[in-house]
């Protein structure tokens, strides 16, 4: 990723389609799987962004509220076999915690089942959990929130205007300590590697 901008310009765009397509005026399937498309696209781009230092501390430490439901049962639950994850998570008592973004975009990514639900004529939440959590919990995202949450790493707000790192003789490989932000004070030019991506 040599300069992130272009990736925020894109990831607003797809941004922009997900906001005017979670209504609609007629259900369709073509549509539910568009939408779904374009959601695992974002989280892609946001942990792309995240997995290399293009976002500054500011956007690292964000993270959302979500229910989840903790998996009942011996049976695991299979996605091509019988039964749904209702019968199998205990989704009468959901319990409120917080992902940070990296969570929430593996879910996504690595979803075993991922399940949108709607709310009048427009897609509420979604119900998702990647195959190394589905024998724990599954989770229910809000679209309104999760939307919220990667709008802040489409906004320029979350690049990196400086860092500082520390050579790390076992990686052999200099490692981020510090990533600077527009909103950062610019006054610390303390001790250790700084460079601008």
């Amino acid at each position: 990723m040599i300069e992130s901008r272009y990736w925020r310009t894109e990831l607003r765009a797809d941004l922009n389609w997900l906001k005017n397509h979670r209504t609609y005026r007629r259900w369709s399937e073509k549509q539910l799987v568009l939408f779904e498309r374009k959601l695992m696209l974002a989280a892609f781009q946001i942990r792309s962004l995240l997995e290399r230092p293009k976002v500054n501390d500011c956007a690292r430490s964000r993270s959302m509220p979500v229910l989840r439901y903790k998996k009942i049962g011996n049976r695991p639950f299979t996605a091509t076999g019988s039964g749904w994850p209702h019968e199998c998570f205990d989704m009468g008592n959901p319990e409120s915690v917080t992902l940070s973004t990296l969570d929430v975009c593996n879910q996504i990514i690595h979803y075993y089942w991922m399940q949108t639900l709607s709310e009048g004529r427009s897609f509420a939440s979604m119900l998702v959990f990647s195959d190394y959590k589905r024998h724990k919990w599954a989770y229910e995202l809000r679209i309104e929130d999760l939307l919220h949450l990667f709008q802040f790493f489409g906004d320029e707000s979350s690049c990196v205007t400086g860092i500082e790192s520390r050579w790390d003789e076992d990686k052999q490989d200099f490692v981020v300590t510090k990533s600077q932000g527009p909103g950062d004070s610019s006054a610390t030019h303390s001790a250790g590697h700084r460079k601008q991506v």
